[in-house]
């Protein structure tokens, strides 16, 4: 179940690509029309995290006992983004466009009813902690945001769907961002056989779960 699991994510993460390429080329200082005024600071630090050149983050599940369960690792690298589902091989897609604060699909902002926690130490130093509701495609969720206050980027989130799971099979998900260049490397890409397919699936027969996405 959980090698479907990644390769419907797979498959999604192709969907809204192209999606997301409607959307503005370019970040600005200044807000949007339509994007919530109390979602300032966190867009900015959204378009922070993405105008980064290079970067990696991974994203895990939050499992009840409180530990993570990694279970998605992505590279953005240059002009193109690799991810790695579970024990998966290595995927490739093109880097999107860097993203705007409004969601291409609806419209509407992607961050609503921003409200900051304070400070808060992380292992990445200072930072701003806000709670807000995040809603892109068809998926919605509180989360939580911190914010570095040296870098003005996002450090670090904690999702939990509002139906109890999004575009992961799981209900809470953490992402832990990575702006160490040396960490975001190119990874080795196995050959493959590839399908037929308007998104094609990419059948990596050296993998011990091999569904994957090109």
């Amino acid at each position: 179940m959980r090698v479907i699991a990644a390769a419907v994510f797979c498959l999604i993460l192709t969907k809204t690509a192209t999606a997301h390429s409607a959307e503005g080329s370019r970040s600005s200082h200044l807000a949007f029309n339509g994007e919530d005024k109390s979602c300032y600071a966190v867009n900015r630090a959204y378009e922070n995290m993405h105008n980064s050149g290079r970067y990696s983050y991974t994203l895990s599940e939050l499992q009840e006992d409180g530990h993570l369960r990694p279970y998605v690792e992505v590279r953005a690298i240059d002009n193109l983004v690799y991810y790695k589902i579970e024990n998966a091989g290595w995927g490739e897609e093109r880097r999107l466009p860097i993203r705007t604060p409004l969601d291409a699909d609806s419209g509407l902002p992607v961050f609503t009813s921003c409200k900051e926690l304070g400070d808060s130490q992380t292992e990445e130093g200072l930072a701003f902690h806000y709670s807000a509701h995040w809603h892109r495609y068809k998926w919605s969720a509180a989360i939580e945001i911190w914010i570095s206050k040296t870098s003005g980027k996002f450090i670090r989130t904690i999702m939990r769907y509002d139906q109890g799971a999004g575009e992961l099979p799981f209900p809470v998900a953490v992402q832990i961002m990575d702006y160490d260049r040396a960490h975001a490397m190119k990874p080795t890409i196995p050959p493959c056989w590839t399908l037929d397919l308007e998104t094609p699936i990419c059948i990596d027969v050296t993998s011990p779960s091999p569904i994957t996405a090109h």
